[in-house]
């Protein structure tokens, strides 16, 4: 496959059209280098992956989904992928826009942002994972480290965990997003869900940024599910039906009621409108969360 194809803006001339100036970065997978487009000259992100036996000498999983979903959704808030390759040497090349930064080191560099960066970049979330949605891509791993910075504001990226959901939700995997972004359905136990955990993601996102810090960083997931309920109240099943069903719910929990209004505390120019939009994001019972259509 020397060539891949998906439309005019997709022609290639081959792994020569790219010319690797620096290494970004490398994972389990593969390493993402920073390299320019000599047809165009504008800078992309080139994700290598080596074909391996272990996958019978095809491409991981993860990055099979990747590519199909990227293929599927074209967003001004979700990055795009511009080429894919194969070089001689068997590696398979995923040419993606490139932005400089990404949300994580934007927070840690700036703590607390100005609200009107704030407000922006969510509807920026907000848009993208709506995008997402109407696709019925769950992303399943947003998180600061999974949204890029540009110039044009912010787009989702890192699609290696998501997948295509159905109406009524299937059985998932229990081991998805990063601890401190995980919706608390998915700390009880349930299998089954669906674009609500995107939501609470968002939610937990665009706290961070309105405060300038992590609200749920436990560093195990009992003490993560604790500041949770610590912040949104614990469930009971007038709140939440069928939730002592869960399977690591307890009726033993503490019997928080809840403190989110004391980010509105800590932040006052998030006002009402935004109270309303963290308070709709980050309701414990998923039934009831804000979806992407109502929360944009």
């Amino acid at each position: 496959m020397d060539e891949f194809t998906g439309g005019d803006s997709w022609k290639t001339q081959g792994m020569s059209r790219y010319e690797r100036l620096e290494t970004l970065g490398q994972g389990v997978f593969g390493t993402v280098y920073l390299a320019r487009d000599h047809v165009t000259g504008e800078l992309v992100a080139d994700k290598r992956f080596h074909l391996e036996d272990e996958f019978d000498g095809g491409l991981p999983p993860t990055t099979i989904r990747e590519v199909s979903l990227l293929c599927d959704i074209v967003h001004p808030n979700i990055v795009r992928l511009l080429d894919l390759q194969l070089s001689h040497d068997n590696d398979v090349h995923l040419i993606m826009e490139y932005l400089p930064t990404d949300l994580h080191r934007v927070l840690r560099a700036d703590g607390e942002m100005p609200m009107s960066k704030v407000r922006s970049y969510a509807r920026d979330l907000l848009h993208g994972i709506h995008a997402c949605h109407v696709s019925l891509v769950l992303h399943r791993d947003l998180k600061p480290q999974n949204i890029l910075v540009g110039p044009q504001g912010l787009k989702i990226g890192d699609f290696g965990l998501a997948r295509m959901f159905s109406v009524p939700t299937e059985v998932y995997t229990h081991d998805v997003v990063t601890l401190w972004y995980r919706a608390p359905e998915i700390l009880l136990g349930s299998l089954t869900y669906g674009p609500e955990v995107d939501m609470w993601s968002i939610g937990s996102i665009i706290a961070e940024m309105a405060t300038g810090r992590p609200l749920f960083d436990g560093s195990c997931e009992i003490e993560t599910l604790f500041k949770i309920l610590q912040l949104v109240g614990t469930p009971t099943e007038e709140s939440w039906p069928r939730v002592s069903t869960l399977q690591y719910f307890k009726v033993s929990f503490p019997q928080w009621r809840g403190r989110l209004t004391s980010l509105k505390i800590a932040r006052p120019e998030l006002g009402d409108v935004g109270m309303v939009l963290l308070q709709g994001l980050l309701m414990a019972n998923p039934q009831v969360r804000f979806n992407a259509s109502v929360a944009k």
